[in-house]
């Protein structure tokens, strides 16, 4: 049985979809490290994983089969308004607050409280 070849922007896109998957995990496993030796070490290879992810990306950008939509200047300004809006939630209520906040601007309906 002849054995498939793939063509490079398919191995790059296997490597790509790969490396989002472990910095994810790695993510996830930086976070609920209670040793701090071991959340040290993970976050080594994290920023390992993020540099090998880049590379992939970088190349296939470079090649044209990593396409970007640009954002408007109207879209970030709106984005970074939201954003100000939610660290000032943080500041002034807490985490709580600011998941509330972000949830009625996403249109969860949940009522805004202060703790």
């Amino acid at each position: 049985m002849p054995m498939q070849q793939f063509d490079d922007k398919t191995m790059c896109s296997d490597c790509l979809a790969s490396e989002k998957l472990l910095t994810s995990c790695y993510n996830t496993a930086i976070t609920e490290s209670a040793n701090d030796q071991l959340r040290r070490d993970f976050l080594a290879v994290y920023q390992d994983e993020q540099n090998c992810l880049k590379a992939v990306w970088d190349v296939m950008h470079a090649r044209g089969w990593y396409q970007l939509n640009m954002a408007s200047q109207q879209e970030i300004s709106q984005l970074q308004q939201r954003l100000q809006q939610e660290q000032a939630q943080i500041q002034q209520g807490g985490i709580m607050g600011a998941q509330m906040g972000t949830a009625n601007q996403m249109g969860g309906g949940i009522p805004q409280y202060r703790v």
